[in-house]
């Protein structure tokens, strides 16, 4: 009896610990802290998404939400404030949150979102990835995907230029080079070391490329830079592939996006996984998997490119 009830005190006793180090094991809805690298609109619906999922895998939640704009004066607070809570995972919205969050976190479970990687000299820069408590979803479009849109709006182009700056995206466009031969395609590098470099480079591609795309470089995309390419492309009839719907309502042909909620569903997919019990390390990040296009008919009119129905019907955004 004596024996029987040391064992069970012992149980009760790892119970309260687990309970206690891990509250994602704890009875009742698990709490979420929910961290904002700004309180913008994909953001909020990256997180309806988030919540979708949970909802629909019917795992108890409550969140608390966290602005990292707004502990800008205090940073260390906003870490203090979340570990108050004592969450069962972190939710992080945009890279600035992700990046801030792990560098400070490394004992509570976190999935990033909306986060889209800043290139460097080594390649994209994410250095959370090798951390072993965080995994997420990005907002990253696979190469291969890009390419094979492009080929499906433009089937007539082989040869695709990009204007980059080799010490911002050189180890990107090396992925590229081979990624669009993949696609039957021929990517044309055309090195920019200044914004002021870019009027003469624009100056040499008519006839060399029969598509400009464009990836996340800093030094090609200043306001000016941007201004320039868009005239040019327009002038010389190259369609241009932009970065956003934005550059499309400015001008561009064409660009790919990538559902908002759906990257919160994927995010929150991961959740429950950890929720579960999962650890995040053996749960891979994930790309995109819901991709649209946004056309501008404006544009294609004046390039002279035929945009075919189906193209258009299937589109997010028709400017």
């Amino acid at each position: 009896m004596q024996k029987a009830r040391g064992l069970l005190i012992a149980l009760v006793l790892c119970a309260t610990i687990v309970s206690h180090t891990h509250p994602a094991f704890s009875e009742g809805p698990a709490l979420i802290a929910v961290v904002f690298s700004r309180d913008i609109g994909p953001y909020r619906s990256a997180l309806d998404g988030f919540e979708s999922e949970l909802k629909k895998q019917k795992r108890p939640y409550r969140l608390v939400d966290f602005n990292v704009e707004s502990y800008s004066h205090n940073p260390d607070s906003l870490i203090a404030r979340i570990r108050s809570k004592r969450p069962a995972l972190v939710l992080t919205l945009g890279s600035s949150a992700t990046e801030f969050v792990s560098n400070q976190m490394s004992d509570v479970p976190i999935v990033f979102s909306m986060v889209l990687p800043t290139p460097g000299p080594e390649g994209p820069d994410r250095p959370w990835v090798a951390r072993t408590n965080i995994t997420g979803a990005t907002m990253e479009i696979p190469l291969s995907i890009q390419f094979r849109k492009i080929r499906e709006v433009l089937p007539e182009a082989r040869r695709v230029g990009v204007l980059f700056d080799p010490t911002v995206s050189g180890a990107l466009v090396e992925e590229a080079i081979a990624a669009a031969r993949l696609a039957g395609l021929v990517l044309v590098p055309i090195e920019v070391r200044s914004e002021s470099d870019i009027v003469s480079r624009m100056e040499e591609v008519e006839g060399k490329v029969d598509v400009l795309w464009s990836i996340a470089d800093s030094t090609v995309f200043s306001p000016q830079g941007l201004r320039h390419i868009l005239l040019s492309t327009l002038r010389n009839r190259i369609p241009f592939v932009g970065l956003s719907p934005a550059f499309v309502k400015a001008g561009a042909l064409l660009a790919l996006s990538c559902d908002y909620e759906d990257i919160g569903r994927q995010s929150g997919e991961m959740a429950v996984r950890i929720l579960d019990g999962e650890a995040p390390s053996h749960i891979p990040s994930a790309a995109p998997r819901d991709v649209s296009y946004s056309v501008n008919m404006n544009t294609a009119r004046q390039l002279r490119v035929a945009i075919t129905d189906e193209i258009r019907h299937a589109a997010a955004s028709v400017f």
